[in-house]
């Protein structure tokens, strides 16, 4: 990324400092912070003239237009015309239709048209014989902090954009969808760092959109809770209190209690606790470290009670997880993948 690009996305006005090395902007930082992963990939292939319609999930969605160009219709926004090369970010919980580029001819509804291919991934197609002229890659992710909080829970209206880093962002998505396919050790871990980065490239595009209700993550409306959740989780292990993350967001205790719980749905205190808890399950399955000393690197007085609230929050004891994630290894299964588009079929 280049340094004119990136105080074009982060910095309004990268001029006004004096200083060689401008503050962090709140968006880079709150990016930075997000914990993005990769559910389930699959593939949509679309006749010219089809549509395929798919019903309200509760899943955030992304798409990369490998071939074609797709029309998208979401429910209650107009339609958007995305070319080979777009990524489009789609809300939860809102039905949508993508179409070919001639008139529509024939309709299909996903539910009876998605099945299994090779290597367990997922198709979706509207289309008979070799007709089809539109090929879409349809992911399903998570985008949050802490991995509990869902940044783009108040996402309305879909983001969509083709990046200037056209090559990068296609080569990006053909090896997450290769690494789906054919797992082996850290395929987790590389599809969610370059989804990550694919994320950047869709956001960088117009941060100024992300400002506006309906099309942001709602935290970044409320400046005040996004530097708390900052302070939280570079320091997850601090010592947070109400008081301490009100001086962090330059807020009385009582507006930042009330603003922080509407915003994440959870209180300052949990979301500490949770943000520790994160840290330490991507500690406990990425090093061999003790439970214990993992514990108290995140902030835990006790093993015992770490543990506790560790087996309430992921329903496993840290060592059973350990063990879990160690040996756990293949595809996933059809509940996995499937709900890219519908519910698996019974």
């Amino acid at each position: 990324m280049r340094s004119t690009d990136f105080d074009k996305l982060f910095r309004r006005n990268p001029a006004a400092s004096a200083s060689p090395y401008p503050p962090i902007s709140l968006a880079e930082r709150l990016l930075d912070s997000m914990d993005v992963r990769v559910e389930a990939f699959g593939i949509c292939r679309i006749a010219r003239d089809a549509a395929l319609v798919v019903p309200s999930i509760s899943d955030l969605k992304i798409m990369y237009v490998l071939k074609g160009t797709l029309h998208l219709c979401v429910d209650g926004n107009e339609p958007l015309v995305s070319p080979a090369g777009s990524i489009v970010l789609l809300p939860k919980n809102l039905a949508r239709t993508l179409a070919g580029q001639g008139p529509v001819n024939r309709t299909y509804t996903a539910q009876d048209v998605i099945h299994m291919g090779i290597h367990n991934l997922m198709y979706i197609d509207a289309f008979t014989g070799d007709d089809y002229e539109v090929r879409v890659l349809c992911g399903r992710i998570q985008i949050g902090f802490a991995n509990d909080f869902d940044a783009f829970d108040g996402l309305v209206r879909p983001i969509s954009a083709r990046p200037d880093n056209d090559l990068f962002v296609r080569s990006a998505f053909e090896t997450m969808l290769d690494e789906s396919r054919f797992r082996t050790a850290g395929s987790q871990t590389l599809a969610n760092t370059l989804m990550k980065a694919c994320l950047v490239e869709l956001l960088r595009d117009d941060l100024d959109q992300l400002h506006q209700p309906g099309s942001s993550p709602s935290i970044l409306l409320k400046p005040g809770v996004g530097r708390s959740v900052i302070a939280i989780l570079s320091q997850p292990s601090a010592v947070h209190t109400v008081a301490s993350l009100a001086r962090a967001a330059c807020m009385s205790r009582s507006a930042f209690a009330k603003a922080f719980v509407e915003t994440t749905g959870t209180t300052p205190i949990e979301f500490v606790t949770r943000a520790r808890l994160a840290k330490a399950r991507d500690l406990i399955a990425a090093t061999g470290r003790s439970i214990a000393s993992i514990a108290m690197a995140v902030g835990f007085a006790s093993r015992s009670h770490f543990s506790l609230r560790f087996r309430q929050r992921y329903g496993e004891d840290p060592s059973a997880y350990r063990k879990r994630t160690r040996q756990e290894a293949g595809p996933a299964s059809c509940g996995d993948p499937a709900a890219l588009a519908v519910d698996c079929p019974s």
